[in-house]
This record gives structure tokens, sequence and C-alpha cells, in this order.
């Protein structure tokens, strides 16, 4: 393999193209640098903007009883979530599936109603939760339902976006606290 240096004619110490050379790694970090930054915000995932609580500390539910439950979703300023039915079929929902208990049922999640928004990255308006967002279901205890401490559990699919970026969609685990009487 054969290397050629072109030198021009005055400058014999290099300092020119030492200067290129500089010139040349300075550009290559910084192209490193947006590249690992870009690709690390889309990596960081919605639950890093969307906190999630009940709307109770422990639910009180009396054996053969119901209990009105709640699922409180917050969303940090500036983002926002896809409804339970967004308004186009590539966007990701916003949906709580929860897990059977046996001597537990639940009625279907009521979802908030929605907002209708346009977004700078959409021909029309979207179907969109922001702030805070309180879902809502019913649990009815059976007689044969154990007293004491239970925890119901669910799933809750979100994708939080700006109006840059989506974040990459997530799972996030939800514990509803039950004190069975």
């Amino acid at each position: 393999m054969e290397v050629r240096l072109l030198i021009t004619p005055g400058v014999a110490d290099g300092s020119k193209i030492q200067e290129v050379m500089m010139t040349l790694v300075r550009l290559f970090l910084f192209v490193v640098v947006v590249g690992v930054l870009s690709s690390s915000a889309f990596a960081q995932g919605s639950a890093k903007v969307v906190k999630v609580s009940t709307g109770e500390s422990v639910y009180k539910i009396k054996r053969g009883g119901a209990a009105q439950l709640a699922v409180i979703i917050q969303v940090d300023e500036g983002y926002h979530i896809n409804s339970s039915r967004p308004a186009e079929k590539y966007l990701i929902p916003t949906a709580l599936k929860i897990e059977r208990m046996a001597g537990l049922t639940t009625t279907p999640v009521t979802y908030p109603r929605a907002k209708l928004q346009k977004f700078e990255f959409s021909q029309k308006p979207l179907s969109v939760f922001e702030g805070k967002s309180v879902l809502k279901l019913t649990a009815r205890a059976l007689p044969s339902l154990a007293s004491g401490s239970q925890t119901l559990k669910g799933r809750l699919t979100v994708q939080a976006c700006n109006n840059q970026q989506c974040l990459r969609p997530q799972t996030i685990d939800v514990s509803i606290p039950l004190q069975v009487e």
C-alpha cells in the first residue's frame, strides 16, 4: 500500500496538514456525539415522562361487595400519550390490562375523554391524553375471596411523544393495593 502526501509549496513544516487533520478529527467527534445523544433520547422510554399511581394508598373492599378503583397517569409537560382510541391506526393506544385474580372480577377499564389536538407532524388532529388522566374500573369481591391484604396487578402500555419525536413505547407494571374485609 502506497501513501502519498501532497505538500503545497511554501508549507514545508506540515502545519497546514496538521490543521486539516485536527479539523477532521473534531468533525468526526461531533458526528459521534450527536449520534449517541440522538439514539439515547429515543432509547429513553416513555416511562421517563409518564408516572403511574393509584387514587388511594389502599382500597377497602368487602367480600361480596364492590369498590371503585382508579389508576392515575401523569404525563410530563410538553408530552402527550395517545388515547385508548388513537386517530390513526399506526399509533400505539394507551391500554391498561388487568390480570385475573381468583375471587375477584373487574369491569372493563373506563378511559377519560381524550383531547383532539393538532400537531406539527400530523395532517389531522390526534386523540391524546395530556397532564393528569384517571382510568377507572370496578372490582367485585366474591364471598370466597380471602380477607386481608391483596394486590390487583395490571400492565399499562403507553407511548409518549412531543412535537419532535415519540419515545419508545413501554409497558409499566401497575399494583393496586386492596384490603379485603
